[in-house]
């Protein structure tokens, strides 16, 4: 029988006990990340207007897709309603009047609430409006 030591039984042990408290720990960090925000930052896309297209008609609807039904978005600072879809996901669909020539729309997305607003995404679409 190999006669080990008594301090090299007890650094045996505490180096194992050790390993095995660095393990609860990884594993409860592991479970624990969705609940302090590491939530995957909200993206969207816009399906029509194409930037850059030229419409004869006023109002253009403005519509898409957005990556987290829970997002609040905006269309020219004003609040946009999204449906929710399939897992998790959202659809956006307004109207906007366009005045004759070059208009700029705006859309923001962002996850969060009033003052805590977190990921937040924004993006412009360039539509010329040249009534027939």
């Amino acid at each position: 029988m190999l006669n080990i030591p008594t301090v090299s039984r007890k650094i045996t042990k505490e180096v194992i006990v050790s390993k095995k408290l660095v393990l609860v720990l990884l594993v409860i960090s592991l479970l624990a990340l969705p609940l302090v925000g590491c939530a995957k930052p909200v993206t969207f896309y816009v399906s029509e207007p194409k930037d850059g297209a030229t419409v004869t008609e006023s109002p253009v609807t403005v519509r898409g897709s957005v990556s987290d039904a829970k997002a609040t978005m905006w269309l020219n600072d004003t609040i946009v309603a999204v449906t929710k879809t399939t897992r998790g996901r959202g659809a956006f669909s307004t109207t906007i009047a366009l005045i004759e020539g070059e208009n700029t729309i705006e859309i923001v997305a962002a996850q969060g609430k009033e003052g805590k607003w977190k990921n937040v995404m924004s993006r412009t679409v360039t539509v010329t409006y040249s009534p027939k």
